[in-house]
């Protein structure tokens, strides 16, 4: 079993972090019998680990199924990272002034783990909206191209690649070519639309915010219903949106007399 080896302060944080990510991953909870056999490790390092996790609060056990569960304490130190995130305050107001704009539901979203992460929302005033989650693919949201086309070509190819391209509706593009062609159409105009490629009667469209160093850290996007937010009116708005960005992008620190990094010279930088 993987605990065969000798145990030291590091194999006991990796193994609690393998243990966390394990229950976050699962909300019915596991027993630490299922842990130990899913993770080949023994049922008495489990119990001493999540015994620990409990205490502390990251942690918590069901006393009728004696399953453990994510903690409190998971919670907190998550949403304390989230108001950390620097450029959520500097955007925040700009959300509020789009969504009393458009009347629409406005998103500021970054690239994790090969998803579109929302990390914050301004939702709309109007009766009917859009249900929206807290995830979306990366090749069927206006955000999720965005944030591809800020990659180098060969490394958003791969992306697309390993995290496969799922059809959500009959307008979902599903082949590589066409996407990475469609990231160049991105790159030069400087916004990306999404019209009913992650879900039927649902619009809408992202631009980048740059951090000091003109990467592109995040997309800011307007979303709403096809029967309100036409491509005509997108067409309309788009520049009161990228011009939300450039404000953001600058109390970031991006000087806005330059470029955005292309993604080539992105590639350059990590050699």
């Amino acid at each position: 079993m993987a605990d065969n080896v000798s145990e030291n302060p590091v194999h006991s944080v990796e193994r609690a972090l393998i243990i966390l990510k394990a229950l976050t991953g699962h909300p019915q909870g596991y027993g630490c019998t299922e842990l130990g056999q899913m993770l080949r490790l023994h049922k008495s390092t489990v119990y001493r680990i999540v015994s620990t996790l409990q205490a502390y609060g990251f942690a918590e056990k069901d006393p009728h199924t004696e399953r453990y569960k994510p903690g409190a304490q998971l919670i907190y130190l998550g949403l304390k990272t989230l108001k950390n995130l620097d450029f959520r305050k500097v955007a925040i107001p700009y959300m509020q002034e789009l969504v009393e704009i458009s009347r629409e539901t406005v998103q500021l979203a970054v690239l994790d783990r090969g998803e579109v992460l929302f990390v914050e929302r301004e939702q709309s005033p109007e009766a009917v909206t859009v249900n929206l989650g807290l995830r979306g693919g990366i090749h069927c949201t206006a955000e999720g191209k965005v944030l591809l086309s800020s990659l180098p070509q060969d490394e958003a190819a791969a992306l697309l690649k390993n995290q496969g391209m799922q059809r959500y509706t009959a307008k979902t593009i599903t082949d590589p070519a066409q996407m990475l062609t469609q990231l160049e159409k991105v790159r030069s105009q400087g916004f990306a639309v999404s019209a009913e490629e992650m879900a039927d009667g649902m619009l809408s469209f992202a631009s980048p915010v740059h951090n000091h160093s003109a990467d592109v850290i995040a997309a800011l996007s307007i979303t709403g219903p096809s029967t309100r937010l036409t491509l005509e009116r997108i067409y309309r708005m788009v520049n009161v949106l990228k011009e939300a960005c450039t404000s953001i992008s600058a109390q970031l620190g991006y000087p806005g007399d330059l470029p955005g990094k292309t993604p080539d010279k992105q590639k350059e930088e990590k050699r």
